[in-house]
């Protein structure tokens, strides 16, 4: 009788280590596939923002850019968001690069002239004018 039990003892045993290796490897496996899924989920954020930034710096450049060919007396207007990928940001013109910083990161495009004067109200209407030697940027 006692090998018996013994040997029962051992079944039951071995049946939950079974149980517990089993449930081990899958709170394995949902780990990973959780680790996964958050890096795919940031890399598609941070994808997402680049977009949404490398559309603002295009239309702005090219706004500027217009501006700059088209001659002096030329006037165009551009609408700059309040936000970028839901954050706050600065649009600044540096030598001949309009710069965009968002999220503690910068982001630049070229624009054919570095003769830039004002600063873009972000959040509203701005108007970029040819003076001639210069593109004027003003808050409308």
């Amino acid at each position: 009788m006692t090998t018996m039990m013994s040997s029962s003892r051992r079944c039951k045993a071995q049946i939950a280590f079974e149980y517990m290796f089993i449930f081990g490897i899958l709170m394995a496996a949902i780990i990973m596939g959780t680790a996964f899924a958050w890096s795919k989920s940031v890399e598609i954020s941070n994808q997402m923002t680049r977009l949404e930034v490398d559309s603002l710096l295009i239309r702005v450049s090219d706004k500027i850019n217009t501006a700059w060919l088209e001659g002096e007396g030329f006037s165009t207007n551009i609408t700059i968001p309040e936000k970028v990928a839901d954050s706050g940001f600065t649009l600044n013109v540096t030598s001949n690069f309009l710069v965009l910083s968002v999220l503690e990161q910068d982001f630049t495009r070229p624009i054919i002239t570095k003769n830039v004067t004002g600063n873009f109200s972000i959040g509203g209407l701005n108007n970029l004018a040819n003076k001639g030697d210069h593109i004027a940027i003003t808050h409308l």
